[in-house]
């Protein structure tokens, strides 16, 4: 691809299915859109193209996080219309008018296509990517997960992994400036504060699953425009992920000082 060329919907099309998305699929996107490279319309162009690979039965889901802890957020979420701070891919589908999207306050996922309500209703307050989450019904149901542009930092249901594999340091809360509860505006106007149970932390290190990942042989890459790819079996990944957690438990913090998630997460590990 010539630097500073433009990418067409129907090239970003081609390009997603030569990786092995399906018609049917049910796909949750990670995107860097800035990896892709230069896209003629957009992001909006981008979700059109996997519309148009997935067909009317297939699903696109996104995670629509807003982190809306009361210490942290100045209003409570709203899921039609509190912004995503995950970057423009995101708010495009979020945006969209036949979008679902979850109602938990902090991680949120929205959906457009045949499962996009399976994906997103009763997501549950208290628990952000653990059980019956979104990203816990994709991966029991068949679904795949795509990196595009970026790598396993940005892969959440690893996060799943960490609270399916009963990792104990999930129900350590954030910084206790933020607070343990989110809040949400409901429609009545009222808000609802929900103490969270698990807080899906740190993902510097979750790179260090690749290789089990590969190993395991439920990856597939290629390039989608000018951006790396890959597409992975979201259950096998979830299994592989696990299995790893359980050979090393603190495999996947970090060793930053600075951190606000891992050196406490460290102590809890070591004191077991």
């Amino acid at each position: 691809m010539e630097i500073n060329s433009k990418i067409c919907r129907s090239q970003l099309a081609a390009d997603l299915a030569a990786l092995g998305l399906t018609r049917g699929d049910t796909v949750y996107v990670h995107t860097s859109m800035k990896q892709i490279g230069w896209i003629e319309g957009g992001a909006a162009a981008l979700l059109e193209a996997f519309l148009e690979v997935l067909g009317p039965q297939g699903t696109l889901a996104v995670p629509t996080h807003t982190l809306s802890f009361p210490g942290r957020t100045p209003e409570p979420y709203i899921p039609g219309s509190t912004p995503t701070l995950l970057g423009r891919f995101p708010e495009e589908v979020r945006r969209h008018p036949r979008a679902l999207r979850s109602g938990h306050a902090s991680h949120s996922s929205a959906a457009i296509g045949a499962r996009a309500a399976f994906l997103t209703e009763g997501h549950d307050p208290a628990h952000a990517l653990g059980y019956d989450s979104p990203l816990h019904r994709l991966s029991r149901t068949g679904g795949k997960t795509l990196l595009l542009g970026v790598d396993n930092r940005a892969n959440t249901a690893i996060h799943l992994a960490e609270s399916l594999a009963g990792m104990p340091y999930v129900r350590l809360p954030y910084d206790a400036s933020w607070g343990e509860e989110t809040a949400a505006r409901l429609p009545d106007g009222s808000i609802r504060r929900v103490r969270q149970v698990e807080y899906p932390g740190c993902s510097e290190e979750f790179e260090r699953l690749e290789p089990c990942f590969r190993e395991a042989g439920i990856v597939h890459t290629g390039r989608v425009g000018g951006a790396q790819a890959r597409l992975y079996d979201t259950g096998r990944m979830v299994e592989a992920a696990q299995a790893a957690l359980r050979r090393q438990p603190d495999m996947l913090l970090c060793a930053h000082a600075d951190c606000p998630c891992c050196p406490a997460r460290h102590r809890l590990m070591e004191s077991l």
